[in-house]
C-alpha cells in the first residue's frame, strides 16, 4: 500500500532516516527525493511484521473493519510484500503477495482466495479495481504511482503540518491514474500526502499520513487515510503492533500463499 505502500497496502520499504543540512536537501533533484521516498515508503515493513487495521467508512457513515498481518523482505534483490487478512471471518485467510518489478517493470501482484483454494494474478487491467472493498486499489499496493523519469520538483509546501518537498509526475504504465502529486516530508522522506488524478485530470483520491512513529531507527506512517473523492468514502489504516519478522524467503512465494 503506499502507500499502504502505502505501499503498501498497500504498498505497502526500507531505509534509515536520512539526515543532512537544509542546504543539501534544497539542492536534491526530484529523482533523488523520489527514490528515497520510494525506498522508505509510508509503511516501511522491510524485515518487520505489523498488525494492521483498516476501517472503511462509506458516504452514508457506515463503517466496516478489517485486520491483517503484513511484512516485507528483500529476496533476490527485489522487495516482496505479504499481507494476510485475519478478520472478519468472511475474509480471513485471504492473502496478497506483491513482488517489486525488475528494472522499470511493474509489480507482480498475486491474490490467494481460500474459498477457491487457488492463487490468481492481478492483471494490469485490474490494477484500478478496489482492493478488498477498501478505498485502496491494487495499483496502490505497489509504488507511489508516478514514473520516476517524469517526476519534476515544484515549490516546497506544508502538508499535514510538516515541511515537504513537492513532486509531480505522470502515472506509470497500466496505472488507473493520469498524474500523481507527492508531498514528501523533508526530515523523514515519508510521503505525507499523495494526490491522485484520473486520466481526465480530475482529483480521484487523496492519501494522507496522519501520525508518524519511530521504530528501530526508521519512521513509518502509524496512522493514514485514503480518501476517495468520487464516492465520498475513506479507508483509515492504523498500525496496531510492530515486531521483527520471523518469515523466511520461502514465505514470500505463491506456494506459501496456498499453505496459509
Amino acid at each position: 500500500m503506499v502507500g499502504l505502500s502505502p505501499r503498501s497496502a498497500g504498498a505497502l520499504l526500507a531505509g534509515l532516516v536520512w539526515i543532512g543540512s537544509p542546504a543539501a536537501r534544497a539542492e536534491e533533484s526530484a529523482q533523488e527525493i523520489s527514490r528515497k521516498s520510494r525506498e522508505r515508503g509510508a509503511l516501511d515493513l522491510l524485515d518487520l511484521t505489523a498488525e494492521l487495521r483498516m476501517v472503511t467508512t462509506g458516504k452514508d457513515g457506515v463503517a466496516k473493519e478489517q485486520r491483517m498481518v503484513s511484512s516485507a523482505k528483500k529476496v533476490g534483490g527485489r522487495i516482496r510484500s505479504l499481507s494476510r487478512f485475519t478478520a472478519p471471518p468472511g475474509v480471513a485467510g485471504v492473502a496478497v503477495l506483491t513482488v517489486e518489478g525488475e528494472g522499470k517493470g511493474t509489480e507482480e501482484i498475486s491474490l490467494y482466495l481460500p474459498k477457491l483454494k487457488r492463487v490468481r494474478k492481478i492483471a494490469q487491467a485490474q490494477r484500478g479495481e478496489s482492493f478488498m472493498s477498501t478505498d485502496f486499489s491494487y495499483a496502490d499496493l505497489g509504488s507511489q504511482g508516478a514514473r520516476e523519469d517524469s517526476v519534476t520538483r515544484g515549490p516546497d509546501a506544508v502538508a499535514e503540518g510538516r515541511k515537504c518537498f513537492v513532486l509531480k509526475g505522470r502515472a506509470g504504465e497500466g496505472s488507473p491514474y493520469g498524474e500523481v502529486t507527492l508531498f514528501v516530508d523533508q526530515e523523514t522522506y515519508v510521503p505525507m500526502r499523495v494526490e491522485y488524478r484520473d486520466k481526465e485530470g480530475a482529483l480521484a483520491k487523496v492519501f494522507r499520513t496522519l501520525k508518524l512513529k519511530r521504530f528501530q531507527e526508521r519512521t513509518i506512517a502509524a496512522e493514514a487515510v485514503m480518501e476517495n473523492q468520487a464516492t465520498g468514502s475513506k479507508t483509515a489504516l492504523s498500525v496496531l503492533k510492530l515486531e521483527a519478522s520471523k518469515l523466511t524467503d520461502d514465505d514470500f512465494t505463491e506456494r506459501a500463499l496456498e499453505r496459509g
